[in-house]
């Protein structure tokens, strides 16, 4: 790498208007953040109220304010995580198991274990994130796709 520029870690012009559009982008966030903070924190509240009443026995994962708006780690007991994942993803809907430290690992997350979670509870959770495109009818098709997906789990988990 030939020039000096960046202390020597790169060579060539700044980047003038990468620098200036993220500028932009971080004024635009700020300009709308309590209102979509707001919006996405509905959201989840939404969804953690609406999943309680169909999954009574379904446990959220961590403190219910202290996390990000848009934030939701659930278990459901005895569920495996995986074959949660695959039913949701066959409905269209994105969502990961366990917590994000733990992404591609198909171990229980050391976090949600370090947190109490017995390793049955660990192994079926679920955590989701709502963002700007999310609306109350995605939360109603997660929460009827999940009564449906846990049930269906759990008959299987029973006669195996």
């Amino acid at each position: 790498m030939d020039g000096h520029q960046e202390n020597n870690k790169r060579a060539g012009t700044e980047n003038v208007a990468e620098i200036v559009a993220l500028g932009k982008a971080i004024e635009l966030i700020y300009s709308e953040f309590d209102e979509y903070n707001k919006k996405i924190l509905d959201l989840r509240e939404y969804y953690l109220n609406e999943l309680k009443k169909i999954i009574p026995e379904v446990k959220l994962n961590g403190d219910r304010q202290n996390r990000l708006a848009g934030n939701a780690n659930v278990s459901f007991d005895g569920i495996n995580g995986e074959e949660l994942l695959l039913e949701l993803d066959s409905k269209g809907i994105c969502a990961s198991a366990g917590s994000a430290c733990t992404t591609g690992s198909m171990s229980p997350s050391h976090v949600l274990m370090a947190i109490g979670l017995k390793e049955s509870e660990a192994g079926g959770a679920l955590r989701t994130t709502f963002g700007r495109d999310n609306n109350m009818e995605d939360i109603d098709y997660l929460v009827q796709n999940l009564d449906n997906i846990v049930k269906k789990l759990q008959k299987n988990e029973k006669y195996e």
